[in-house]
């Protein structure tokens, strides 16, 4: 059996699972769930690297998570286990607050031989996502995959965090579930073998808008964050088929998602404008959508589905509506309504939504490369 380590937290600044001196119990490849104060896959799969590069001598070493905007730091104590925190049981459906974070998984080892990786980049070959790219191409995205296994009621995924990573089903179910304030829970869409998920999150920078948890004991494929960035960098022609893939997820699941009925109010951090477009729109449905921030406030307006007009401030039509695709947080409320459209050009919600996204993506890219804040005193 493997070496029990613990991983406890030395500085927990803005760390959104630990405290001061808590932790994680870890037999790599996987953790002791019951000994564990939280389970965080970022800082699990940080730590299996670090251990690969200095096995025991990593004793009493301490590194930082790689989480996005977390500042912790994690002091390794090899041999020891923290004692027993909660019960290693499946949380019962519906106690969402007692339900440890996402990521408790067992990890197995990605393929670490030449004929592992040629054999995993032929399977990938013939899934419709990576059909269309080259050997070589497909032979790095195969070298950089983890395969992790879940337990049935485990969560992949949770509806409020940032994505970490893109998921490729090999076996076994996963359930999508829209968890709301209140801790109600609802199955709005099931994914099986050869189905993808994760990736919306990693797209679009939003965080997860539902929750993916495993039905049945799953098996996945897992690219990480950054490998799955670069290998959309090297392959444009990925990207427009995740465009597609999300206009139809959207579709979908949001129409199961959303009762628009009779009017919605929620959290744009929760459920973004795309989102909300794409059910108003799949859905036919006609009023307002109001977007507040601050002391702003954007105003869509739908007639059986297709958008009419927008207004933001002394911004109207398109360039209100690219804006208000800027806000990650705020405030939405649909309002049902008869509106009056006369003398207003309909305008195209997928090309709005592929055109934001493309300028979205713009901006990203240039301040990556510096282009922005350049110039004098900066």
């Amino acid at each position: 059996m493997a070496t029990p380590i613990v991983l406890r937290a030395s500085n927990a600044t803005q760390c959104p699972l630990f405290k001061q001196g808590e932790g994680m119990t870890v037999q790599l490849p996987s953790v002791i769930a019951s000994k564990c104060h939280a389970i965080c896959a970022a800082n699990l799969a940080q730590f299996a690297k670090f251990y690969e590069e200095r096995g025991r001598a990593a004793d009493g070493q301490i590194y930082a998570c790689s989480y996005v905007g977390c500042r912790a730091n994690f002091k390794v104590e090899i041999g020891k286990e923290l004692p027993e925190v909660h019960a290693a049981s499946i949380p019962v459906p519906g106690a969402e607050v007692n339900r440890p974070m996402s990521g408790i998984f067992t990890q197995g080892a990605g393929p670490n031989t030449r004929t592992a990786i040629v054999a995993l980049a032929a399977r990938l070959k013939t899934t419709p996502l990576f059909s269309s790219l080259p050997a070589t191409e497909l032979e790095t995205v195969a070298k950089n995959m983890q395969v992790r296994e879940y337990a049935p009621g485990n969560d992949c995924l949770r509806k409020g965090e940032f994505g970490r990573a893109f998921f490729l089903i090999q076996s076994g179910q996963a359930e999508v579930v829209n968890v709301e304030a209140d801790g109600a829970q609802k199955v709005i869409a099931l994914l099986g073998p050869g189905q993808c998920f994760g990736e919306m999150s990693l797209l679009t920078g939003d965080v997860c808008s539902a929750t993916v948890r495993a039905q049945s004991r799953l098996s996945a494929l897992v690219l990480p964050r950054g490998d799955f960035e670069r290998m959309l960098d090297h392959n444009p022609q990925l990207t427009r088929h995740f465009n597609r893939l999300l206009a139809e997820r959207l579709r979908i699941t949001n129409r199961k998602l959303v009762e628009i009925q009779d009017g919605v109010t929620g959290r744009l951090a929760m459920l973004s404008l795309p989102e909300l477009t794409q059910s108003l729109n799949s859905s036919n449905r006609t009023g307002k959508l109001v977007l507040i921030r601050a002391n702003q406030e954007g105003t869509v307006i739908f007639d059986k589905g297709v958008i009419h007009d927008v207004v933001l401030g002394p911004h109207r039509r398109e360039a209100a509506f690219y804006e208000l695709m800027k806000w990650k947080d705020g405030q939405f409320r649909f309002e049902p309504c008869e509106v009056t459209v006369a003398g207003m050009e309909p305008m195209d919600a997928m090309g709005l939504l592929m055109e934001g996204m493309r300028r979205q993506d713009e901006e990203t890219a240039r301040y990556r490369t510096g282009v922005l804040g350049e110039g004098p005193g900066a």
